[in-house]
């Protein structure tokens, strides 16, 4: 037992003596830092962004204990931590001169028999811009970006003082800054952010824009609403004929509402005037009084006739200009008219038509180059929803004359209402482009399918009439009078 006992003792001081004479080299010693890839030229640095991947090189840094960046730990695998190299990770969170001003700009190397340190620099990529809008106010600007840390100003073009933020506030992901703008006046140039690492900064005051209207064939007295960007300090809307509009409403910095006035004998674009200049609407106000060709398809003013004015084929309604302005009053002039009349089963498709069901159009031209990408155009109706619409839906086909199988889109939009029922206050103007209409025998099919592909070009289209016909693709039957619409000025425009 005694020999055991001095055989482990011998054993024991060899291999405390080996530890030593193992460490007995010197202390741990930092050497610098570089790439992973030793390929890569130049790959030794003194800086790097956090969760940067790099190699720490030294001598004797054996028996690692931990790597620190900037006093914030670094989580390190053994396997990759030898005598004279770690691969390690720098944390994203470590931490950088723009959050804490003091950091002391080290990488620090704990080993079981001494610490080392190495002077290095943790920096982030300068801030971004990307995009400015406004709070109703007009008096807050929304910044949205990226790395919009360690701010220290935020400046405006504007004249007299103070020409910087009266105060801000950024998120916790660094990607926007809340900013109150100081008083003066505005000019154009740039706004910008000043961070400890780099300054970004955009045009300003940014433009304002519009993307839609309501209706773009409303007549006199009806109420339409505009919705864009930046609405800021609107004291106008302009409509056709130079002739502005009344009862001029801000709903809120993106949207507004107005009286369509009398007058108007022209079509042109709507345009809108404020603080921040003028803005024009993508599309055409009031086309129904020219319906320029190519592109209108058909404005129901007059039943039965042959080209783009109107005509009303199989079982689809029409309500000439008096009685759509009873039944559905603000229309422009007559009207197509579909009316499920009677229950539709479920998964019936279109086949059940109601009473009346279907509308189909003349051949017309639609674009003067039939080369043209479809992706760049839209289908355009105005559309009046006389009952709460909440089931069932519309399938537009594109083709001719009992040959409606070529492209067909669907059309549901109480899918997506609140409450799942749609019923807009009066008339609106609905767009679908033309991409979604997808190919195959969709139109007499009793479930709708998508696995048809998009049209790319006009050519595609093989004839260039068009049918709105009622439908059902659900597993549940659908009531009768479930839709009762009427349909004006349909159109393909460029654009949305």
């Amino acid at each position: 037992m005694k020999k055991k006992l001095l055989f482990l003792l011998i054993i024991s001081a060899s291999l405390a003596h080996f530890a030593c004479k193992k460490n007995s080299s010197g202390p741990p010693v930092v050497t610098d830092v570089r790439a992973v890839d030793t390929t890569k030229r130049d790959s030794l640095f003194t800086e790097a962004i956090p969760g940067t991947l790099i190699v720490i090189q030294g001598n004797n840094l054996s028996g690692l204990q931990a790597v620190y960046f900037n006093d914030t730990p670094a989580y390190f695998n053994p396997v990759y931590a030898t005598n004279s190299n770690i691969i390690v990770t720098i944390p994203s969170t470590a931490q950088t001169k723009a959050t804490n001003p003091n950091v002391p700009g080290q990488i620090k190397v704990v080993t079981d028999h001494g610490t080392a340190t190495y002077s290095f620099t943790l920096y982030l990529h300068a801030p971004v811009i990307y995009s400015l809008s406004f709070d109703n106010s007009g008096s807050v600007v929304y910044i949205n970006g990226a790395n919009f840390e360690g701010i220290q100003k935020i400046t405006f073009p504007i004249t007299g003082s103070p020409d910087t933020a009266l105060s801000f506030n950024v998120n916790k992901t660094y990607t926007q800054i809340t900013a109150e703008i100081p008083p003066g006046t505005v000019f154009q140039d740039s706004l910008r952010v000043y961070c400890t690492f780099g300054t970004g900064s955009f045009s300003y005051p940014p433009p304002m824009t519009v993307a839609s209207v309501s209706n773009e064939n409303g007549t006199e007295g009806n109420t339409i609403t505009i919705t864009g960007t930046n609405f800021i300090g609107i004291d106008k809307v302009i409509f056709p004929g130079n002739i502005e509009g009344t009862n001029l409403q801000i709903i809120s910095v993106n949207q507004l509402s107005v009286t369509v006035p009398p007058g108007i004998t022209t079509t042109d674009s709507l345009k809108i005037s404020g603080v921040l200049g003028t803005a024009t609407a993508p599309q055409l106000f009031d086309s129904y009084l020219t319906h320029p060709s190519p592109g209108y398809l058909c404005d129901f003013d007059t039943q039965w006739n042959t080209d783009n004015t109107g005509f009303i084929g199989w079982t689809g309604g029409y309500a000439d200009a008096p009685t759509t302005a009873t039944n559905y009053p603000g229309g422009t002039s007559g009207s197509g008219v579909l009316l499920q009349g009677s229950p539709m089963s479920a998964n019936a498709g279109p086949t059940s038509q109601g009473n009346p069901g279907l509308l189909q159009l003349n051949d017309v031209p639609w674009v003067s180059n039939t080369g043209a990408s479809v992706s760049d155009y839209s289908l355009k109706f105005e559309l009046y929803v006389k009952t709460v619409w909440s089931a069932g839906e519309l399938w537009i086909a594109v083709g001719d004359w009992y040959g409606w199988s070529s492209y067909t889109a669907r059309f549901a939009p109480w899918e997506t209402a609140d409450g799942g029922k749609y019923q807009p206050s009066g008339w609106v103007t609905i767009t679908i482009p033309l991409s979604t209409f997808i190919s195959g025998n969709q139109f007499w099919q009793t479930s709708w399918s998508t696995s048809g592909s998009a049209a790319s070009h006009f050519t595609d289209y093989p004839t260039t009439g068009i049918a709105f016909c009622i439908a059902n693709d659900q597993a549940a039957s659908v009531p009768a009078n479930s839709i009762n619409v009427a349909i004006d000025n349909i159109r393909i425009v460029k654009g949305q």
